[in-house]
């Protein structure tokens, strides 16, 4: 949205809140600012691959090409949504670098010292958001946001906290299908065939675990859809659209583009 729309759109808000008491005015106005502070800090994504959005080649290659995402404004409710499943993981995490003191065999480890340590090839640290850690895989041009590593009883794995609604979460008895390439990813950049996912009920933050563990096949999987959507990226022509559940492209960042390439 261009700032001479935008002021137009505040102005005619503005005109409509005279008419509003002073407790609905000053609700509405707050959603505003809740929406505007969203739109002031978005960012162009990086032309990386996403393994939390691996499900399709089109949106990958999206991505890699540096594609604008669709232009939408997300509500106050979403960007609220968004913002308390970040608080969540933080308390969870929290919660976890505490086992150790309290007498449990759980460690909490430093993500960039374990890549360090192990001297894990192609991987970078970005920065450090909280109490996660950006990666980047420069082989396979992926980056991603680590929740953690931990070292219980002795054995590594990678710390991945999902929140969901409290319905999904009830009837939740494994790992999402969604979620197979992320952690794939995971563990094909940092080396750990094994990742446990902790699903957070946003109603009532009650939580489930599940181990997923990865396996040379998952991998080389993944290997292969990212060296095939390589291959459309460097001839700058969009791969054919998969067939995906539809969900996905209901959530899609790039729907209007990809249906203007169909």
């Amino acid at each position: 949205m261009s700032r001479s729309s935008l002021k137009n759109v505040l102005r005619l808000i503005d005109e409509a809140q005279e008419a509003l008491s002073p407790e609905q005015g000053f609700l509405q106005d707050l959603k505003r600012s809740i929406e505007l502070d969203d739109i002031k800090n978005r960012r162009m994504p990086s032309m990386t691959y996403k393994p939390s959005s691996m499900q399709c080649i089109r949106n990958m290659y999206y991505q890699r090409t540096g594609t604008e995402p669709d232009k939408t404004d997300a509500s106050y409710v979403l960007v609220g949504i968004c913002n308390s499943g970040s608080d969540i993981h933080q308390r969870v995490q929290t919660a976890v670098s505490r086992m150790k003191e309290n007498g449990i065999d759980c460690e909490y480890l430093d993500v960039g010292k374990y890549v360090e340590e192990h001297n894990i090839k192609d991987v970078e640290v970005v920065s450090n958001v909280g109490m996660e850690t950006k990666l980047k895989h420069t082989t396979f041009h992926l980056s991603f946001m680590c929740d953690g590593i931990i070292k219980y009883k002795g054995q590594h794995y990678i710390l991945e906290i999902k929140t969901e609604t409290g319905g999904k979460w009830f009837s939740r008895t494994d790992v999402d299908t969604k979620h197979y390439d992320q952690g794939t990813a995971y563990a094909l950049a940092l080396g750990i065939n094994r990742v446990i996912f902790v699903y957070v009920s946003r109603d009532t933050l009650d939580m489930k675990s599940f181990l997923f563990r990865v396996t040379d096949d998952m991998k080389q999987a993944l290997v292969s859809k990212i060296l095939d959507c390589d291959n459309y990226v460097e001839k700058k022509t969009p791969p054919p659209k998969p067939e995906v559940d539809r969900r996905v492209c209901q959530y899609c960042n790039y729907a209007k583009t990809c249906k203007g390439d169909n």
